[in-house]
């Protein structure tokens, strides 16, 4: 009775097998024949009448049923679905075998034998539905529960077009499962997708928001289940080129022009036999070539600038000068720059300072820095006019993005008991862009592959053994830097300091620092690879048949690893340095203090290869789907998983002993101690031999520890009430064992011992301890000793809790399918959920509460500096309704249609992270209201549409062949709140946490984007106290968005076609404003917009060519 396994990439019918009067027929023989490949499996029915295939790759299929007695049955166009269990029950007539009943499947299947939730968005719609760069991820918000706070993109991943990444079911966007083919397709770095496929090459997708089934696991969200074609019996392939320009292009309303652009999209793909019914290949490529105009506004230092004159700058001060005050201690005096009386600088003296003269805004030659001036004469553009005021640079060198994908898929029945399938993918993503000042270039590299295998084999006529076996590996390189520089002879000779050590790259690598010149445009050099995913993945299963009972027991085991390389170096100038030390803010000048050669501070950053120990996670489970009765199917089952964070360093390397703070606890871990410097040697190394006070040494080696409590109990029923309606409710636990496993492990790398960076107030010095030469103090040449105390000084990071554990969701639903007629269903579910142990990043460190006095002496640990922390203290809550409409192909249409009203709460929040309980709101992803209709529709004109029929063959060309499509989309807007900078509560925090009081009613009669809202309706709260005004207290723009594409479809011969599309995205140009500035107490953008959340309408033309 067991055909094969159902995987979560590939579909399952079941049913029952009865005579006339309805009874069972217990001596049945099925045969269920792939229509597309012809591909056959044999199958049986049990004592009770049931039969199951499962595993089935999705497709349309026809099912013989032989039984003694009985004539044949057969019924055809049967549609198999990812990740879905259709039932079709058989009534067997009286007579011969030899006379045939055939029936055509028509009705839509009912979901009979579990309680899962979701959308399957089939091959048509994915071909036929406009989306913007081809995207498919665009489609996921025509899930009931999905929610999309937005276009985004994933930083470094190889995207084309609007990625969309929505929140399902309330849960974080980050903690969503993509799956291609059965195989991982997350990004680790990211938490998105890895590889998105091109569109021609998926058969179907569904997003399952909710399952019984204890084979989904790792994620709190859902998991976007993508299946891509095979090759069939017959050879079938496309041709395609899709142009957009800025000519088809809309205004943004917040700009005087359009955007330059040149777009390109175009490539193909074929499929078809390699033995007829046993042997099957698919292969695609598609290229994507893009051009962005883009204007870049800067400032660079003029020839005045370079003699030393910097007239026009806030007056600037001698820093030779520096000098205690005799009558204010603690305090310092300076002079201002001196010239004689016709206008030339004073000649200084050996210490620095000038004698005589009247102040002036002339620098020596003899105090200008050589380097600095060697800098700027190599690597500055000369200065042009721009016409806008504080800018005399202008860049326009375009944005460029180029990719290449290809795929190759074959498909092999061995045997009837054997069945192999095997998919590759590779993708390289070239982006340049300028780094923002003409001469230089920023470059965003993506390069990676999908692999992933599949082998079936039919044990018994009860058991199947399937395995699964992926690869997910993307890599990303980043480098930012002078174009025409010669970086090996230029740096060493000049800032030795700057060539890093570590062999990452081949060989060691020197980087002209970025000079980072407040007010005046700068070059990140920099250089870092990021593998961001590198997924090994192994999930073995058996299926077995046991009466009524279908058991299923597997699991799954992944490594995966991320590293990465980083060398860059920086020097940070700012006015402090030629300022007057009493009137910080109205004297200094960053450029002035960029050519005397005394920056604030600098760093660099040497992050050496294998950085990581892989993680692996593990999955286990087991399931039983019991069918109590005809109507009543039960599921239960049980999962375990290993949540176990990954490690950084293999001795041998300086990242063997990274630290990681430990704000809870009040320590500093360190992976391993290094030894002291004494018999050390070298960086890193213990000064004095004994760790400092409240640093610690981790266990194992490792500062993030497994966690083994991850059980997740899950049940379900779905209980057939009518031939036509179907009451499904369930409940189940969900662990999050990927979406925050990589993260820690990111962040668990601390600044200490591959980061060194110095920074100086140059408030309280009477020499300058840092040079452009030398910005770290270093010794050159030297090792770079461990500062003991220096763990405690950070700021400004953002650390994961060490002893976080991952989050976990119970989610619960309730609901009714209903066929109607034989080509509708609608689907109403109630859905809610409980989440625990939820990530919230706050900034710790802080006093505890807010009031007078020092507020070091409220604090947990005053040896320690406020610092961002994630912690797993949050909750989350999640009640929706949700409403599924959806039409299979009849007279030329189908649809789908979701509604979801819902509201999403959680604990998170800045003010009061000591106290969670004050921060409960709706969350960010909180969108009350989504609908979104999305439908495929040939225009019935024309001879075989029916109406205008004409026999004329010149009007049926004219009319004939149209095909309209689109995506309507209406949502509420995204929820926010008000905020202000200051330590009113006192509590000793730098960063802007403070809510207002409320004070009035903010909200406008008549928003719009010159003010959004009246910031006169909230106060600064009282002096050591918090604001009461909550969090999330505002909603933004509602969006409404409209795509439409039109087809023209030009019969060539009968099987070749050519397809003509006009699409627009935003047809309508409605436009939906964005979020307004929320920090209050800024006069000219407190409440007011500079942006949209809508794109402008934009218009794709393109030809495909089908054979």
């Amino acid at each position: 009775p067991l055909a094969s396994y159902a995987q979560i990439n590939t579909g399952a019918i079941l049913g029952r097998v009865r005579d006339p009067s309805g009874a069972v027929v217990v001596n049945a023989q099925l045969t269920l024949e792939n229509l597309q490949t012809g591909v056959k499996v044999e199958g049986s029915v049990n004592q009770t009448g049931d039969y199951a295939f499962r595993g089935l790759p999705p497709g349309m299929y026809k099912l013989t049923v032989v039984a003694a007695g009985f004539n044949t049955f057969e019924e055809t166009d049967i549609p198999v679905t990812v990740a879905e269990t259709g039932s079709h029950d058989v009534q067997l007539r009286l007579g011969e075998t030899t006379t045939t009943i055939a029936v055509t499947s028509s009705a839509v299947a009912l979901e009979t034998a579990s309680s899962t939730l979701g959308t399957m968005v089939e091959e048509r719609q994915v071909r036929d539905l406009p989306l913007n760069g081809r995207n498919f991820t665009q489609l996921l918000i025509m899930t009931a529960g999905a929610a999309s706070p937005g276009t985004t993109g994933i930083w470094g991943n190889p995207q084309t077009g609007d990625y969309r990444q929505p929140s399902i079911n309330g849960q974080d966007t980050n903690s969503t499962g993509w799956v291609l083919d059965g195989t991982n397709n997350r990004s680790n770095f990211s938490g998105g997708i890895s590889i998105a496929p091109v569109v021609d090459d998926i058969e179907e997708f569904k997003v399952v928001t909710h399952s019984d089934s204890v084979e989904y696991g790792g994620f709190l969200g859902g998991y976007v289940n993508v299946v891509t074609k095979s090759g069939t019996n017959e050879f079938h392939g496309a041709l395609w080129e899709f142009l957009r320009n800025d000519k088809f292009d809309a205004r943004n309303p917040f700009k005087a022009t359009v955007n330059p652009l040149k777009q390109n999209q175009f490539g193909g793909n074929i499929g078809g036999p390699i033995l007829r019914n046993r042997a099957f290949f698919f292969g695609s490529y598609q290229g994507f070539r893009q051009h962005v105009g883009s204007t870049a506004l800067y400032r660079v230092p003029t020839p005045a600038n370079i003699a030393g004159d910097f007239t026009g700058e806030l007056p600037i001060y001698n820093i030779y000068s520096t000098r205690a005050h005799p009558s204010n201690p603690g305090t310092y005096l300076r002079d201002r720059f001196m010239c004689d009386a016709g206008g030339t600088a004073i000649t200084p003296n050996p210490d620095g300072t000038q004698t005589g003269g009247t102040p002036c805004q002339k620098v020596p030659p003899q105090l200008l820095h050589p380097l600095a001036l060697l800098y700027a004469k190599t690597l500055f553009p000369a200065p042009v006019n721009t016409g806008v005021a504080g800018t005399n640079g202008i860049d326009t060198a375009p944005q460029v993005q180029n990719q290449d994908f290809y795929t190759g898929r074959g498909d092999y029945q061995i045997s009837p008991a054997h069945s192999v399938s095997a998919r590759y993918n590779h993708i390289k993503s070239p982006n340049i862009v300028s780094a923002g000042i003409i001469g230089s270039s920023f470059l965003r590299e993506s390069f990676g592959y999908n692999l992933g295998a599949n082998y079936t084999y039919t044990m018994t006529p009860t058991t199947v053994f399937h395995l699964m076996f992926g690869h997910t590996w993307v890599n990303l390189h980043l480098s930012s830097k002078w174009d025409k520089l010669d970086y090996d002879s230029f740096v060493p000779q000049n800032w030795p300091w700057a060539c890093t050590k570590s062999s990452g790259f081949g060989k060691n690598k020197c980087w002209a620092p970025l000079m980072q010149i407040s007010g005046y445009a700068s070059v990140n050099n920099f250089d870092t690879f990021v593998g961001q995913t590198n997924i090994w993945e192994v999930a073995p299963t058996v299926d077995h048949v046991r009466g009524r009972h279908s058991l299923k027991a597997g699991f799954t085991v992944s490594r995966h690893r991320i590293w990465a390389v980083t060398q860059r170096a920086f020097e940070y100038f700012d006015p402090r340095a030629t300022a007057d030390l009493n009137n910080l803010g109205t004297t200094g000048s960053s450029i002035a203090s960029f050519f005397l050669g005394v920056p604030y501070g600098g760093e660099i950053t040497d992050t050496p290869p294998g950085t990581q120990i892989p993680s692996w996670t593990w999955g286990f489970y087991a399931q039983d789907q019991f069918k109590i009765s005809q109507k009543l199917t039960f599921n239960y089952g049980l999962r375990w998983d290993l949540y176990n964070p990954g490690q950084y360093g293999t001795p041998g390397t300086s990242n063997y002993y990274s630290g990681h703070m430990d704000m809870l606890k009040g320590v500093y871990w360190i992976a391993a101690d290094p030894g002291p410097c004494s018999s050390v040697g070298k960086a890193p190394c213990i000064p004095t031999g004994t760790l400092p006070d409240h640093v610690l040494v981790a266990p194992n080696h490792k500062i993030f520890q497994k966690v083994w409590d991850n059980w997740a109990p899950r049940v379900g029923l779905a209980y057939r009430l009518r031939q036509n309606t179907v009451v499904r409710a369930g409940i189940g636990r969900y662990y999050d064992t990927w979406g925050n496993v990589d993260v820690a492990v990111v962040q668990s790398e601390g600044l200490w011992p591959d980061s060194k960076s110095v920074a100086s107030t140059l408030k309280n010095r009477t020499f300058i301890e840092t040079t452009i030469a030398n910005p770290l103090n270093l010794t050159i040449g030297g090792a770079v000793l461990p500062d003991p105390n220096g763990p405690f000084n950070i700021s400004g990071r953002s650390w994961m809790d060490p002893h976080l554990k991952n989050p976990f969701v119970d989610q619960w639903n309730v609901g009714v399918q209903h066929q109607l007629g034989s080509d509708k269903m609608i689907e109403v579910n109630y859905v809610g959920s409980r989440g625990i142990r939820i990530p919230v990043g706050s900034t710790l460190g802080g006093a505890t509460g807010p009031g007078p006095g020092d507020p070091n002496l409220r604090k947990i640990f005053p040896y320690i500096a406020p610092s961002s922390v994630t912690r797993d203290w949050g909750r989350n809550w999640y009640n929706a309704l949700q409403v599924t409409l959806r039409q299979r192909l009849s007279r030329g249409l189908s649809y789908s249609l979701a509604y979801t009203w819902s509201k999403s709460m959680d604990l998170n929040g800045s003010q009061q992270p000591y106290n969670l309980s004050q921060e409960k709101a709706v969350t960010g992803n909180n969108i009350p209201h989504v609908l979104a209709l999305g439908w495929v529709y040939e225009l019935p004109f024309g001879k075989a549409g029916g109406r205008l029929a004409s026999d004329s063959r010149a009007v049926n060309a004219l009319i004939a062949g149209w095909q309209l499509n689109g995506i309507l989309q209406a949502t509420s807007g995204v929820p926010y709140g008000v905020f202000l900078c200051g330590d009113t509560a006192n509590l000793g925090r730098s960063d802007c946490y403070m809510r207002p009081n409320s004070a009035g009613n903010p909200k406008l009669a008549n928003p719009r984007p010159e003010l959004w809202f009246d910031p006169n309706a909230f106060a600064v709260p009282a002096q050591y106290t918090y604001g009461d005004a909550g969090r999330n207290i505002f909603r933004g723009d509602g969006l409404v968005n409209l795509d439409l594409s039109l087809f023209r479809n030009f019969a060539i011969r009968e099987k070749t076609s050519l397809q003509f599309r006009f699409e627009a995205f935003n047809a309508t140009n409605t436009v939906t404003y964005g979020l307004p500035t929320t920090r209050l107490l800024l006069p000219t953008q407190t409440g007011r917009v500079f942006g949209t959340r809508s794109t402008e309408r934009q218009l794709q033309f393109a030809l495909k060519l089908y054979f």
